[in-house]
C-alpha cells in the first residue's frame, strides 16, 4: 500500500535521512530499523515490521521469548518516525503491561539508539512526542477506555498481547480504522480458539505471521549474531517445557509453537482464564479482600505433596509444598501459618491420612471444615458430588476476576481438569486418579486451591465471583 508521505528531513539522522533514504526507508522499515537505530532482527521480525507498513492490518500469534514485544516496540518508531504526521496508539491487557512492557522497550529505544542521533521527540513514561498532533502513545485498558479523537493523516494502532484485551478494549481499537492511512498490529500468544485475536488469525482481512519458537535462529540456524540468539528463547527451554507439558498440550501448543490449541470441549477451566488471572496477580491491581482462608491437600502417596494454599476473596496469597510429612507435622504446620498468616478459616481433604490431620486440629482447637470430595453436594440437581462443585467454584472464580501466581504446577492443574455429565445432568469432574494418568502426578495445588474457596468466602465475594445458581455454596465451619 503506497502512501503520500511528507518527506521532512530530520537534522542529524544517523547515517543520514535525508529525501532519498526516506523512500527507501518508507519501502522497507527494516532498513531503516537498522541503519538508523542499529537494530538486529531476525527474519520474522523483519516480516512484520514491513507487513505493518504494507497492510492494513497483522496479526502475530507468537511463542514465548521470539521478541514479539521488542518488535512492536520498533514498528511502533518506525511508523512514527517514517510515516509523517503520524499517531501511534498502543494498548495491552493490563496498564502494568503497557507500561513497563511495551513502553519499557519503546522508551529504552528512542533514549538509546534514537535521541543521540538527533531525532527530534520528548519522551514520558508513555507518550513520545514529536509535535502536537504527532505522538505515540499508550493507552490504558481500564474502565471504558474512549479512543475517539486520536485520528490523524496516519494512524498505527499496536495490541500488545492481544488475546487478553479485552472485546470493547478491541473494538474501541479498531474504531480508530476508519479513516486515513490506518494500520493495526495484534501480537501475543495465541491462547484459546475464541476471541477477537483468533478470529484475526483466521480472517483474509488481516496478513498474519506466526512467531513459534521453532522459526526462531537457536532453531533454524539462521546466521544472526550471539548477542541475538542469547536474547531469543533457548532450546533448553523449549526442552523443558516439552517434558513438562507434553507436545500436545494446549500450553505447548501456545507458547512453544504459536499455534492456537485444539481444546478440548470438555476442558473446565481455560488456559486465556489462567493466564488473565496471573496477569492479575502479577499486575497487583487490586490488594487482597476479606478473611484469609485456607486449604490443605493431604498427601496420599509417597511421591504426593501435601499442599497448604492460601487465599483471600480476591487472590491467591501463598502457596507451600511438602512431601513426607506425617498427619501431626501436617497439623502442626497447618496450625502455625493459620497463627502467622492470621488465617480465618481452614478447610482440609478429609480421605486417609487428611482425617487424622483435622482430628489433630480439632484437638488443638483450630477451626477446621473436614472435606470429604466423593460425598454429596450442597447443590445435588446441579453436582455429582462436592468435588465437582468446588472445582466449578473455583473455575468461575478465575473466569471473573479472581488471581493467582505464576505457579507451574497449579496452572497445569487448573487447565488439565476434564469434565462431564450424569445420566441426569449433573456435573462431574474426572477423578483425582484419572488426572494423575495424565499428569504424572495428583493434582494437589489445584485441589488446595479449590478447598481454599470452599470455605469462608463472604456472600457479597461469592456473589461478586462466581456467577450460575449454585456454583458455589459455602461449606459450614
Amino acid at each position: 500500500m503506497t502512501t503520500e508521505t511528507t518527506l521532512e528531513c530530520f537534522d542529524a539522522g544517523r547515517k543520514g535521512s535525508g529525501p532519498e533514504n526516506l523512500k527507501r526507508w518508507l519501502k522497507d522499515p527494516a532498513s531503516w530499523a537498522a541503519e538508523a537505530m542499529d537494530l538486529e532482527l531476525w527474519s520474522r521480525q523483519k516480516e512484520v515490521l514491513r507487513s505493518v507498513f504494507s497492510n492494513r492490518r497483522t496479526a502475530v500469534p507468537a511463542g514465548h521469548g521470539v521478541g514479539k514485544t521488542f518488535v512492536s516496540a520498533a514498528a511502533s518508531l518506525a511508523f512514527l518516525y517514517l510515516r509523517q504526521p503520524s499517531k501511534v496508539i498502543t494498548t495491552a491487557p493490563t496498564w502494568t503491561q503497557v507500561r513497563q512492557l511495551l513502553w519499557s522497550e519503546i522508551n529504552a529505544l528512542y533514549k538509546d539508539r534514537l535521541a543521540p542521533a538527533d531525532y527530534p521527540g520528548s519522551a514520558s513514561q508513555t507518550r513520545l512526542q514529536i509535535q502536537d498532533d504527532w505522538f505515540a502513545l499508550g493507552i490504558s485498558p481500564a474502565d471504558r477506555v474512549r479512543f475517539q479523537g486520536f485520528h490523524q493523516k496516519h494512524v498505527l494502532v499496536v495490541i500488545d498481547e492481544a488475546p487478553g484485551v479485552r472485546r470493547e478494549v478491541y473494538q474501541g481499537a479498531d474504531s480508530l480504522m476508519s479513516a486515513g492511512d490506518a494500520h493495526m498490529l495484534m501480537i501475543g500468544n495465541p491462547t484459546e480458539r475464541q476471541g477477537h485475536f483468533y478470529d484475526a488469525c483466521r480472517s483474509d482481512a488481516w496478513n498474519v505471521l506466526r512467531m513459534g519458537c521453532l522459526d526462531s535462529p537457536n532453531f533454524t540456524g539462521e546466521a544472526v549474531s550471539e548477542e541475538l540468539k542469547s536474547r531469543l528463547v533457548a532450546p533448553v527451554w523449549v526442552e523443558e517445557k516439552a517434558r513438562e507439558w507434553g507436545e500436545d498440550s494446549p500450553e505447548y501448543m501456545s507458547k512453544v509453537m504459536g499455534y492456537f490449541p485444539q481444546i478440548s470441549s470438555d476442558q473446565l477451566i481455560s488456559l486465556e482464564w489462567v493466564e488473565r488471572a496471573v496477569e492479575r496477580h502479577e499486575a497487583g491491581a487490586a490488594e487482597a479482600e476479606g478473611a484469609l482462608r485456607m486449604g490443605v491437600d493431604v498427601a496420599r502417596y509417597g511421591s504426593d505433596a501435601t499442599v497448604y494454599t492460601l487465599a483471600s476473596e480476591n487472590r491467591v496469597e501463598r502457596i507451600e509444598e511438602e512431601r513426607g510429612r506425617s498427619a501431626m507435622e501436617i497439623a502442626g504446620r497447618a496450625a502455625r501459618l493459620k497463627s502467622d498468616m492470621g488465617v480465618q478459616r481452614i478447610a482440609v481433604d478429609d480421605i486417609g491420612v487428611g482425617g487424622g490431620v483435622v482430628d489433630r486440629l480439632r484437638e488443638l482447637g483450630v477451626p477446621v471444615a473436614a472435606v470429604n470430595a466423593g460425598s454429596s453436594a450442597l447443590d445435588k440437581s446441579r453436582f455429582l458430588n462436592k468435588r465437582a462443585e468446588m472445582w466449578w467454584t473455583m473455575r468461575e472464580w478465575i473466569r471473573n476476576g479472581g488471581a493467582v501466581p505464576r505457579h507451574g504446577r497449579l496452572m497445569e492443574d487448573l487447565t488439565a481438569a476434564r469434565y462431564a455429565y450424569s445420566s441426569k445432568g449433573q456435573i462431574k469432574l474426572e477423578s483425582k486418579d484419572e488426572m494423575r494418568k495424565r499428569l504424572g502426578r495428583s493434582p494437589d495445588c489445584g485441589d488446595s486451591l479449590a478447598l481454599a474457596l470452599s470455605v469462608g468466602l463472604s456472600p457479597s465475594g461469592l456473589a461478586r465471583f462466581v456467577s450460575g445458581g449454585g456454583g458455589g455454596r459455602l461449606l459450614p465451619v
